[in-house]
């Protein structure tokens, strides 16, 4: 019952961040934040366009110092972007302070209050907003039972697990009802069994907030590709690419988000022929069969005799005898065990500067160069452009 009053009162909540339900929930219109002055300054965040619907989530995927934490922060008020602007439905509140945005906000460090019990932890920014008294008790119990917090109102946040205070950061961030939720590396102080286990109670919590729109900031592409409707790929200060989590990993855009994401093994090709969606490929001059994905606005058609990338995950290679036909030869240079899997480098012939990845399953120890054949199975291959080609 606790967390069907929630959803409702979420629902009538008027935030000021929804208007209109065609309006994005969020926006990022041309966003550019400089940390520094003058010729000296660092240039955190580039021409950064970006718009999130109502209930929609997007994950920020990207190395460190691409720029994810700085969007985030221009859009909590935490920076000040020296360009551009962000709108939350259809408000533009670059100019204002972070507590009057409405958003809430969870973050990696917790930032829970040592000296209150979590009940005020949850309840500080109902009193912020001056939300009535006689309300805020019944909020701080929905916003507990939304994370299965209920029972650990009393306690201190030196006596909960490190699990335990994140589930109360984020009944803090929802029992202000917000129409956006922001999430900057919220599982990165976890250990891997604690994170795993927060991973499913956010998708359970997603699912419990069709309405709420949210920004989650992630360098763990496993987060990513769970938790996101859409991937904004950053790199260097730029936003690279952004889609549906399954295109970027089926059809990657560019060969940055395919190694990204995924770590997808990436060999320069030629194409000869292509048919619709479907390619033949010359790899060290053996044909390999590819999907063609349909290119972008602004790039020409693959044509043949160019050049591109042959893009396959680690997993779809499948290792074979040297002597099968149609296989490439290749030569094994290294490989490391991962308990299920074992993750062997092999070099094909004639393309040795180009080493690719293949999992195989349980403990695989064939020595440095043992001779061994390579089969891209049919569909496994997708051509990426090569870097700097129109895209």
């Amino acid at each position: 019952m606790a967390r069907l009053s929630l959803r409702r009162a979420i629902d009538s909540a008027d935030t000021g961040t929804r208007g209109d339900v065609t309006a994005p929930a969020i926006t990022f219109d041309r966003v550019n934040v400089a940390y520094g002055r003058g010729r000296g300054a660092t240039r955190a965040l580039i021409d950064f366009n970006l718009r999130v619907a109502p209930g929609e989530t997007v994950a920020l995927l990207g190395p460190s110092g691409s720029g994810k934490s700085t969007a985030l922060k221009a859009l909590a008020g935490f920076v000040r972007p020296v360009s551009g602007g962000v709108r939350l439905g259809e408000r533009d509140v670059t100019d204002l302070p972070p507590a009057r945005r409405g958003l809430g906000v969870v973050v990696q460090s917790y930032a829970l209050f040592p000296h209150l019990r979590v009940a005020e932890n949850v309840a500080f920014g109902l009193r912020s907003q001056r939300v009535p008294r006689a309300e805020i008790g019944g909020r701080v119990s929905d916003a507990l039972a939304m994370v299965g917090m209920s029972a650990y109102g009393k306690r201190f946040p030196r006596e909960l697990s490190g699990g335990q205070q994140q589930r109360v950061a984020i009944a803090r961030a929802l029992a202000i009802r917000p129409g956006v939720l922001l999430l900057d590396e919220p599982l990165a102080a976890l250990d891997v069994k604690l994170r795993e286990s927060m991973l499913t109670e956010l998708q359970q919590l997603r699912a419990a907030l069709p309405d709420t729109a949210m920004l989650y900031v992630t360098h763990d592409q496993s987060e990513a590709l769970a938790l996101a409707d859409r991937i904004a790929v950053m790199r260097d200060a730029r936003l690279v690419d952004v889609d549906t989590a399954e295109n970027l990993w089926k059809r990657p855009p560019s060969s940055f988000t395919a190694a990204f994401l995924g770590g997808a093994n990436l060999l320069p090709c030629t194409v000869t022929r292509v048919i619709g969606t479907s390619a033949l490929v010359s790899v060290g001059g053996t044909p390999v069969t590819a999907l063609a994905p349909q290119p972008a606005i602004g790039r020409t058609d693959w044509e043949s005799d160019s050049g591109a990338l042959l893009c396959i995950r680690p997993h779809a290679v499948t290792l074979t005898s040297p002597s099968e036909r149609g296989t490439l030869a290749a030569r094994v240079v290294g490989g490391v065990w991962r308990g299920s899997t074992t993750r062997l480098s092999v070099a094909l012939v004639g393309l040795p500067e180009y080493p690719i990845d293949v999992d195989v399953p349980g403990h695989d120890e064939r020595p440095v160069g043992t001779a061994v054949g390579v089969r891209f199975p049919d569909g496994g291959a997708v051509l990426v452009p090569e870097p700097g080609s129109a895209s």
